[in-house]
Parts: C-alpha cells; structure tokens; sequence
C-alpha cells in the first residue's frame, strides 16, 4: 500500500465533502470589524467532519478546497484563499488524525472535534497577527482590540461547531459504516494471525 493513489471513490469523496463544505459555509452571517469583514457560519462543522468521517488526508483536502472556493467567490476574501486552504487542511487533517488513530470511541470524536475546532483558532489568530501587525503595519492595540472581539464572537461560534459536528458524525458515522463507505478510509492493520 506504499504507492497508493487516489481511486475515483476518493476523489468524489473529496468533491462531495468540499461541495459541501462550500454551501455550509454560505450559511454564515457577516460581522464587520475594524481591520475588516469577518463571519460565523457552517462551514466549519463540515470541515471537522470530513477529518472526522473520512480521514486526515480526505478530510483535510475536502475541508481545504471547499473553503478555498469560497473564497475565491468573495472579492473580500480572495487574495488569502491559499491561505484559508492551508487552514482548513490543517483542521480537517487534524480532526481526521485523531479519530482515526486507534480503535474509535466516543471519547476520542469528542478529542478530535475539539482540537480540529482549536487548532484551527490558534491559526487565525497567528495569521491575524502576522498580516495585520507585521505586514499591515496596523498598531497593536488595534491588532488586539480585533483578536478579543473576534474572539469573544468565536468563542460561541466553536462550541456550537464542536456539537454540530460530533451529532452529525453519530448520526451518519453507523449508516456510512454499514455501507462500508467509512472501513475504505480507515487505517489499515495488520491482524496477527494465529498459526
């Protein structure tokens, strides 16, 4: 399995998930800021979700290119749609890596949503910094003013997230598992066999 390539099932996977992450993250109100426009929206639980249901890889590329797409749609956002890809990678890899590590439990979908959800916040934030404060040249203190009151908005915006995406993984993590969709993503071990 070392040179394994992407089947046609992967890629629609991938295509499916990104779609999907697209349209949820049009589900999103807009909320102005002092250094710009940001949003609460949808897209963030399919992000997770994708790592969570198929993967780090599949998961991240879905949760990276859906995002980058819509980015690309807005005139706002689209200078840093590269970046947002590598973010929303980063959160769906992560997520996919830790429910996909070992035997699945309750516990660790809960881990996994937290951390995809986290580590996703500790990146804007870093990248909010570097580009306002580094680049931009914008003063500290409202560098700072942005970071709390985004964050203040973020903090309920990553609860709900993390519940979304951990109810709907245990709503279509058992059918997809039935249909053998969700064990062609899973790691593959070697059983030991008895001789």
């Amino acid at each position: 399995m070392k040179n394994k390539k992407f089947t046609v099932k992967d890629i629609t996977t991938i295509a499916l998930m990104a779609a999907l992450v697209f349209v949820a993250t049009n589900i999103k109100i807009d909320i102005p800021t002092p250094l710009g426009k940001t949003m609460v929206h949808m897209g963030n639980i399919i992000c997770v979700l994708s790592g969570m249901l198929f993967g780090p890889v599949h998961g991240g590329l879905a949760a990276g290119i859906g995002s980058a797409i819509f980015d690309l749609t807005d005139p706002v956002f689209a200078p840093e749609f590269w970046i947002t890809f590598i973010m929303k990678f980063c959160m769906g890899y992560i997520a996919g890596k830790i429910a996909h590590s070992g035997k699945k439990s309750g516990a660790k979908i809960i881990i996994a949503a937290l951390c995809g959800i986290f580590s996703y916040r500790i990146i804007y934030v870093a990248k909010e910094v570097i580009l306002h404060y580094f680049i931009l040249k914008s003063p500290w203190e409202t560098v700072l003013a942005v970071l709390v009151s985004t964050n203040l908005i973020s903090i309920l915006s990553m609860i709900w997230n993390v519940i979304a995406s951990i109810l709907l993984y245990s709503m279509l993590a058992p059918h997809l598992k039935r249909a053998g969709i969700i064990d062609h993503y899973a790691p593959i071990k070697k059983e030991k066999q008895n001789t």
